[in-house]
């Protein structure tokens, strides 16, 4: 009898360096800062405190962006 696969299950997102490419390309779809934790923790276990510390290190090393809004 085959188990049934738990197609439901998050992955695990903890590292630093992938918090990292995963802050950056919701930053650079124009995801503010305080809607990346919530938009990972959708898909995935997010490592919080650690999410945080990234966030902040490119907030301050990204310079500010302005988008033209008509």
């Amino acid at each position: 009898m085959l188990l049934p696969s738990d197609d439901g299950a998050k992955r695990r997102l903890t590292e630093r360096a992938e918090l990292t490419v995963a802050a950056e390309f919701l930053m650079a779809r124009g995801f503010a800062r305080d809607e990346i934790a919530v938009q990972l923790s959708r898909f995935y276990y997010v490592d919080i405190d650690a999410l945080n510390d990234v966030v902040d290190t490119i907030g301050r090393s990204a310079p500010t962006t302005w988008k033209y809004v008509s």
